[in-house]
């Protein structure tokens, strides 16, 4: 087995999460959380709600969580235009932040292209989803919920690594021009 500066976890519990069931997974798993949830995030939008997968509100579900008194970071990409009018994650941070999430903006020269989150300190979800619309709807996307201390310390350390380099999200820098 191949290990270069990884972590080889023997015992933990593994979940895929694919199609229709990993908006209810992850909705549940954030409800779940009675500690902390930090996440890592190219694409957070507010707009995704879709019949297919129930009235779920993912954005929303993340602020309760703060307003329950949560420790609730988040590391977001730098700001981006859709079909020339809409910027994603600015509706959404300003949402988060009004509800008590710490944000992080990753600086202009560096793409954070990662989705990753860990609850708890021991459950990390690494893969392809964003919490978009698309991701619930439309994409192929996959995920993997991890439950294993072991991996979710490296991950933490992963995270503030990453917060160190971003810069803080006010909610003036992405005005639209």
């Amino acid at each position: 087995m191949l290990n270069k500066k990884g972590v080889i976890v023997a015992d933990a519990n593994l979940t895929l999460l694919t199609g229709d069931d990993w908006a209810p997974w992850f909705e549940q798993a954030i409800n779940e959380a009675t500690d902390s949830i930090h996440l890592s995030i190219y694409m957070i939008s507010d707009h995704w709600r879709s019949p297919e997968v129930g009235q779920l509100n993912l954005v929303k579900t993340l602020a309760l969580a703060a307003r329950r008194g949560l420790n609730c970071r988040i590391i977001i990409d730098q700001q981006k235009v859709l079909n020339r009018r809409i910027r994603f994650n600015t509706q959404a941070a300003l949402k988060l932040q009004a509800a008590g999430w710490k944000i992080r903006v990753m600086p202009a020269n560096k793409t954070l292209h990662e989705k990753v989150m860990l609850i708890d300190k021991h459950t990390t979800i690494i893969g392809s989803h964003n919490i978009s619309k698309a991701s619930a709807v439309s994409n192929y996307d996959s995920s993997l919920a991890i439950d294993s201390e072991q991996l979710a310390l490296k991950i933490y350390r992963q995270f503030w690594e990453r917060w160190r380099v971003a810069t803080p999200f006010t909610g003036d820098v992405w005005q639209m021009s």
